[in-house]
């Protein structure tokens, strides 16, 4: 328990029917019970947690009222933060909100850092971290989908299969650490297969889940989906149809596109971020030449990959090679300009060489736009069913395969008759990873960076 109370306006910023400034620590029902006059003559500090009342907000020093707000009361442990929490509902307008918020700051209170709220809910033990973190996405969430997911985290799914797991790995480790200790009582191969068939069963569903983890991660922070192609072939306009509004110039002039332009959207429930790049080609013009390379890092960083052939030209090497070198990761052909009625695009090599991921559309007149956008959404939830439950970020996601990295190796290390206290080693740094993806163990800078990407009044 923290001994400073933080205060904090726990609504966004500017004009509204209500603001909600918020109090936590030791001495926040004490520095309302100094602000707050109540109505009907009580004293805050007399209020019972969870109950509410009607109040004036008066300046300490002149007795003049600021204005007039309901006043909620959740005391510790009871509470979001673990702490005695006071909110002071007021009306809505930054200046408002500000005088009240100061108003406590006169009185004891000191502001709160970003995500201060929840950093002292994980520790105080009222949440984990992996559920600080889906508050985070709950707040963020662009989608059904993520909100859906994001959800569930929250209530703690993923961190019940994950505490399953830990049982698991102190299971095999006392089916181990016994013929260490007693070898004279305890027959060491009989424990060695259960501990085999324990340890392979949780390798299993730790590959499962990490096999869904792309789909998590993009429901997290969106499906960046990456339009290249050749000059001219018709990016920009095909960005513009997926967007259904103009947000990209097109002109005939190849090479009109010189950066990266982003741009979120949905699909389908899926969340999707969509990058318009460069045309590929060599070039001697410096800030085009400084495009082209944008456009190579953004596809290689990028979850999905459509590269655009235009229907009125024939396929040309350079698109093989692209394609080609693009083939194990979700890259999707797509020809464009079909409106034209040139069709010079073969799609039986595209057929022959890249299977069924093609597809025809015209950014005029609408003709297969949905088609990709199901196409890519199909590649995302074919991943996973409805009811898994998914890993929310890239940390959760790094802890989650080096546990199962160590559960690999202790298998390894069994099947080849090494020691049991070399086996012993691997399951207790898979352990260790798992307590670090939901905070049992964790680094202050950790803490510190997850925190900070949260807004100052959650």
């Amino acid at each position: 328990m923290y001994e400073d109370t933080i205060g904090a306006i726990a609504t966004p910023m500017g004009t509204g029917g209500i603001a909600i400034c918020r109090l936590s620590g030791e001495e926040s029902v004490q520095i309302a019970d100094k602000m707050v006059k109540l109505k009907k003559g009580k004293k805050v500090r007399h209020m019972p947690s969870w109950s509410m009342a009607l109040g004036d907000i008066v300046d300490p020093d002149t007795g003049g009222v600021i204005d007039e707000a309901i006043i909620l009361v959740m005391r510790g442990p009871r509470s979001y933060t673990g702490e005695d929490v006071v909110e002071i509902q007021c009306h809505g307008g930054t200046l408002v909100a500000q005088k009240v918020l100061s108003t406590s700051f006169r009185l004891g209170a000191r502001p709160a850092e970003p995500g201060e709220f929840t950093k002292r809910a994980f520790l105080n033990g009222r949440i984990t971290l992996d559920e600080a973190e889906a508050v985070l996405d709950v707040v963020t969430s662009a989608s059904e989908a993520s909100l859906y997911q994001a959800g569930r985290r929250l209530k703690g799914e993923f961190g019940a299969l994950v505490e399953k797991w830990e049982d698991g790995l102190v299971n095999a480790l006392a089916l181990l650490q016994g013929p260490i200790d007693f070898p004279e009582n305890i027959d060491p191969e009989g424990e060695h297969e259960e501990a085999r068939r324990l340890l392979d069963k949780l390798g299993k569903e730790m590959a499962d889940i990490l096999s869904r983890a792309p789909l998590g991660l993009a429901l997290s922070g969106g499906v960046e989906v990456c339009l290249v192609g050749r000059p001219n072939v018709g990016k920009s306009s095909l960005f513009n149809a997926l967007l259904s509004r103009d947000r990209a110039i097109v002109t005939d002039i190849p090479g009109t596109t010189r950066d990266v332009i982003s741009e979120k959207t949905e699909w389908y429930g899926l969340p999707v971020v969509l990058l318009d790049t460069a045309g590929l080609r060599p070039t001697q013009e410096v800030v085009e030449a400084m495009g082209v390379e944008r456009a190579k890092s953004a596809a290689q960083q990028a979850n999905v990959i459509l590269y655009i052939l235009d229907d009125t030209e024939q396929l040309q090497d350079e698109d093989f090679q692209w394609l080609q070198s693009w083939q194990d990761r979700f890259c999707i052909a797509v020809i464009t300009k079909t409106d034209l009625g040139a069709h010079l695009v073969d799609v039986d090599i595209l057929d022959e060489r890249f299977g069924d991921k093609w597809v025809k559309v015209s950014s005029v007149t609408g003709e297969g736009i949905e088609n990709l956008k199901q196409m890519v959404h199909g590649m995302f939830t074919s991943l996973s069913d409805t009811e898994a439950v998914l890993p929310g970020s890239a940390r959760q996601v790094d802890c989650l395969e080096r546990a199962y990295q160590a559960v690999k190796d202790a298998l390894y290390y069994l099947d080849e008759g090494w020691t049991d206290d070399v086996v012993v080693l691997c399951i207790e740094e898979a352990a260790q990873a798992l307590m670090e993806l939901t905070g049992k163990k964790v680094s202050q800078e950790t803490l510190d960076r997850i925190f900070s990407k949260f807004c100052v009044g959650k």
